[in-house]
């Protein structure tokens, strides 16, 4: 793909993503209302939000919603194989897609650990594990750092479940990755960088290796 044309289609992308996430923002409101009226009958809030969260992904999966997991899927996966191919300025503006779309950059996480990481295990393809590391560089630490660890873990998991040697590839995408550290803590560079050494991934492969 050409640097033109590419950007052309980054651009329509990132319109489709402000257009998602503005329906999942609505969507979220809705959902909020119900939780709510849940409650109102004596639902605790834990149980009310489980609930909601159940039954709004369900209708995700049946197509049954204003925003359908499908059409979420179709547009990162996309967006992340564009990411690895570019250079460091398309990468900075494809991070900077996110600043204005809160909803759909918390899903970042979700795609690396609920969507990459199966797929690597079931069709041991590489790609994905490569997408699923390009969309924890996109999400570039602004969501919860801790779940950002928990679903790189499953990839890495995932990936030597599939035969895949992790390593080299979460090295790859930490040199493309920014280095910019946030306030007090490290840069998405460094937290893929050294993923390897940490004691994040230490702990889960015991755990894995005990079960």
């Amino acid at each position: 793909m050409s640097q033109t044309s590419s950007d052309e289609r980054l651009a329509e992308i990132d319109v489709r993503l402000a257009e998602l996430n503005e329906r999942w923002e609505d969507w979220d409101r809705e959902l909020a209302k119900e939780q709510q009226e849940l409650e109102d009958r004596g639902m605790g809030w834990w149980d009310a939000l489980e609930a909601i969260h159940e039954r709004s992904m369900e209708r995700m999966r049946r197509g049954d919603s204003p925003v359908t997991l499908d059409e979420l899927h179709e547009l990162l996966d996309e967006l992340c194989g564009i990411y690895l191919e570019v250079d460091a300025a398309r990468r900075a503006a494809i991070r900077a897609f996110f600043d204005e779309k809160q909803t759909v950059l918390k899903y970042l996480h979700s795609y690396v650990g609920g969507r990459a990481a199966p797929l690597v295990a079931s069709t041991g393809d590489v790609k994905w594990l490569r997408l699923g590391l390009a969309a924890g560089s996109v999400a570039d630490r602004r969501v919860d750092y801790r779940d950002l660890l928990i679903c790189l873990g499953e990839l890495w998991l995932a990936a030597e479940e599939a035969g895949i040697a992790p390593a080299r590839h979460f090295s790859a995408v930490a040199r493309i990755s920014n280095p910019e550290p946030r306030p007090g803590e490290q840069s998405t560079r460094d937290l893929l960088r050294g993923f390897q050494r940490s004691g994040h991934l230490r702990s889960i492969k015991r755990k894995s290796n005990k079960s």
